[in-house]
């Protein structure tokens, strides 16, 4: 009885026609999006990254990376001193910050 079950069960098909709609992606980017740089500057630097790979003295150039790179980096950064490090941080964004906007700073 289970067997003549089993072959007069028949999926529900229905009289629709299925329907497709088209999928687009947006290029990928694959710099820094918040930072404007020509090709040539990148190429500068990338040859000069290659370069001291090259002789051994290679280490990380946070501004050819792009975003997310950067912030993997970060969170994979060994802390030793979470107090002293909040400190450099801090310093490190008001420097930049007074660099960026340097109207900004009023004493």
């Amino acid at each position: 009885m289970l067997r003549m079950l089993s072959q007069r069960v028949q999926p529900v098909r229905s009289g629709l026609a299925s329907s497709s709609r088209s999928f687009t992606t947006t290029p990928r980017t694959l710099i820094k999006e918040d930072a404007s740089r020509d090709g040539e500057e990148l190429d500068r630097k990338k040859h000069e990254q290659i370069e001291k790979q090259k002789q051994g003295k290679g280490h990380w150039h946070e501004e050819l990376a792009s975003a997310g790179e950067a912030n993997i980096s970060a969170d994979k950064e060994q802390v030793n001193n979470h107090d002293d490090h909040m400190e450099d941080l801090q310093k490190q964004t008001a420097g930049q910050a007074e660099k960026e906007h340097p109207q900004g700073k009023k004493d």
